[in-house]
């Protein structure tokens, strides 16, 4: 009579084999679950962007001005404002985003939500805000209106832009009205006009 008692269970080779197997589809499915995230990320930030747009064209729309004033709405001669999403971190500014200075920057939703030009807010041409709903770029980092191009007889082209994945922002400050917009590194543009 045999006394051994058989025990049921995985060999070592068993488990190393099972473990093989989920490192292989691990190393295989990450990079394809990371650009699917990455994907969603761009898409997320060119959606964003689009709407900030459309938010600032119907404030045009509304009001007959641009929301480039720092303070209340006195006359084309006010002091411009270069406009940044709140919540979020800076961006990195690069070698061609010089021109955007924390000076002469203000806040995109108090442009497009509180009014803070103080425009009229009944009659023909009044402020029919708040404009939309902002947080951070995917990245953390802060969405930017380039307001200061809004300004009347200004030669460059006003658009929104994110800093994208490396958070720096890359593409040139000043671009011409009538070319088409250079965007450098991994920027994401959307332009106004």
């Amino acid at each position: 009579m045999n006394n051994r008692k058989f025990f049921r269970g995985f060999t070592m080779i068993e488990m190393v084999v099972v473990l093989a197997v989920i490192a292989i589809l691990a190393a295989i499915l990450t990079p394809i679950i990371t650009s699917y995230v990455e994907r969603a990320r761009l898409n997320a930030a060119s959606s964003d962007l689009n709407h900030i747009a459309a938010a600032t064209i119907q404030f045009n729309t509304d009001t007959k001005v641009w929301p480039i004033y720092i303070g209340a709405y006195t006359s084309l001669n006010g002091p411009v404002d270069d406009l940044k999403s709140t919540p979020g971190n800076e961006a990195i500014a690069g070698a061609g985003f010089a021109g955007f200075t924390a000076s002469s920057s203000g806040s995109l939703e108090a442009a497009l939500n509180q009014n803070s030009m103080g425009l009229a807010t009944t009659g023909k041409n009044h402020w029919k805000g708040a404009y939309l709903e902002l947080g951070a770029d995917p990245w953390g980092t802060k969405y930017y209106l380039t307001s200061k191009h809004l300004e009347p007889g200004s030669t460059s082209a006003a658009y929104v832009i994110s800093a994208g994945p490396n958070q720096t922002l890359e593409t040139v400050f000043n671009q011409p009205q009538g070319g088409s917009m250079v965007v450098a590194g991994d920027d994401i543009v959307v332009r106004i006009k």
